[in-house]
């Protein structure tokens, strides 16, 4: 969608937001600038990332006023996910002419998870770490339950401590079925899909909305 906007002629600009921290105004000041600079460059793509962390307590009154500003919001898209719907604020979740539509991404099956891997596969062919295509329906296997996020974490982790340990292991292809276990990359992903694995366990999983 961002990419597409871009693409316009005129551009339509686009605006993440992913935390009111920060930058030394404080959560009710970051509001504020996200808005006004929405505003200056409307018509304008505004998404918020993780809605049920990022409105607590302390800023929903005036994240609510904020977006409550019609007649100053016009030409503004604002888009929020989350993947705990029910932890989501009411004033947020049930009311509809703040966000109107509310659609369900599920989790990616079995099969979405290893065409993701292999997308990854693809992405990393020119680099020093050997990607075999046993790795793909590996990972997919294991990560069950796990969102598209949740698998770029798993996959964007394990790189940088492969970076970190400037490894450069590329594993015997020679065998007609190899032990993934030689495999870097494999160790690495494995790894980090445990520790997202207790995270997710504790959270609780859910498809983002």
């Amino acid at each position: 969608m961002m990419h597409t906007l871009y693409q316009r002629v005129p551009q339509v600009p686009s605006l993440y937001v992913k935390t009111f921290q920060g930058g030394g105004w404080g959560p009710e000041g970051n509001i504020n600038r996200i808005f006004e600079h929405a505003r200056r460059n409307a018509p304008c793509y505004l998404i918020f990332e993780d809605l049920d962390s990022l409105v607590t307590d302390e800023v929903r009154s005036f994240f609510l006023n904020a977006v409550d500003g019609l007649a100053q919001n016009e030409g503004i898209l604002m888009v929020g996910s989350t993947n705990h719907l029910d932890r989501l604020d009411p004033g947020i979740a049930k009311r509809p002419s703040r966000f109107d539509r509310k659609y369900l991404f599920p989790n990616p099956d079995m099969a979405q998870r290893i065409a993701y891997m292999q997308f990854w596969q693809r992405k990393l062919i020119d680099s020093e770490v050997a990607f075999p295509d046993e790795i793909c329906p590996a990972v997919a296997k294991i990560t069950k339950d796990f969102s598209f996020a949740y698998l770029q974490e798993a996959i964007m982790s394990a790189l940088l401590a492969i970076a970190r340990k400037k490894t450069r292991i590329v594993g015997d292809t020679s065998t007609e079925v190899p032990d993934l276990d030689q495999y870097v990359l494999w160790r690495e992903i494995r790894k980090q899909v445990a520790l997202l694995r207790e995270q997710l366990d504790q959270n609780g999983s859910g498809s983002e909305t």
